[in-house]
């Protein structure tokens, strides 16, 4: 079974599948977090890294300086190119999936010699077939740090209180600027009100009204923002916890797990 890619939408199957596909352009470098997070959190595997035979650019690179479409630019940290197109794969219990070739493009078309796109096409062959259910025997005690999966949680959880101190310091910004925004319109309408000048006070209480609405939006933006990476980090320590649950580390994590799913429930309140 061929299945080719080329920078387009990525497209899954359902959750009822045999198999499970994931196709395209993901924007992301193998060593990102968010596919390391990807391929972790699914158990997908990655083609390039599993095929038995791959026929293609350096390093499986689908960005490569060969292209003519690609702006040169965007790979001086990378002059050997990048790989960010990608063919993942998973197979349910009862099957089994591998990736007996991978081939790219080099930066031009084989047959015009024209590149299609700034993205080189990828094509893998799968082999599917059937594949009686194996008992997976019982995870090792050990520390936590031998999980790949719990590894990345963790650091996934990092970068989210991070986003989430980031947008709260915005928050609390915007509402300092809101009650400046509110001291100056009580002055400038007690100024009018006292007779003053009309014209300069009614040019700076519309400054000072465009600024409070400007300042409330930005507001009420990092506001959603805050509650929306804490229910990610909600969720990814609710993850965590059941990922230490599966891993069976043993009765001296138990506190920290009530802790990681304590503070789940308060982010989600």
């Amino acid at each position: 079974m061929s299945t080719p890619s080329m920078a387009t939408p990525t497209c899954h199957t359902s959750k009822k599948a045999d198999v499970i596909l994931l196709c395209g352009d993901l924007n992301l470098h193998p060593k990102d977090l968010g596919f390391r997070l990807l391929k972790e959190w699914t158990g997908l595997h990655d083609a390039y890294l599993e095929t038995q035979d791959f026929k293609g650019s350096e390093e499986g690179c689908t960005m490569v300086p060969e292209n003519c479409y690609v702006n040169q630019q965007e790979l001086e940290p990378f002059p050997c190119g990048i790989r960010i197109d990608y063919v993942l794969y998973k197979a349910v219990s009862g099957f089994c999936i591998s990736c007996k070739t991978l081939k790219t493009t080099t930066g031009h078309d084989p047959h015009s010699g024209t590149p299609l796109s700034d993205h080189e096409a990828l094509m893998a062959t799968l082999c599917v077939r059937h594949s009686p259910p194996q008992h997976n025997p019982s995870p090792t005690h050990g520390p936590a740090e031998r999980s790949p999966l719990i590894s990345v949680l963790r650091e996934a959880c990092t970068e989210l209180d991070l986003g989430v101190a980031q947008a709260r310091w915005w928050a609390s910004f915007a509402t300092y600027m809101i009650g400046l925004g509110l001291l100056i319109l009580a002055v400038l309408s007690a100024l009018v009100a006292e007779g003053g000048i009309r014209e300069v006070a009614i040019l700076l209480w519309t400054l000072s009204v465009g600024l409070v609405l400007g300042v409330g939006a930005v507001y009420l933006f990092h506001l959603q923002e805050a509650k929306g990476l804490c229910r990610a980090r909600a969720e990814l320590q609710h993850v965590l916890g059941r990922a230490r649950e599966a891993q069976n580390l043993g009765p001296e994590f138990e506190p920290a797990l009530f802790l990681l799913h304590q503070e789940g429930d308060k982010t989600e309140d």
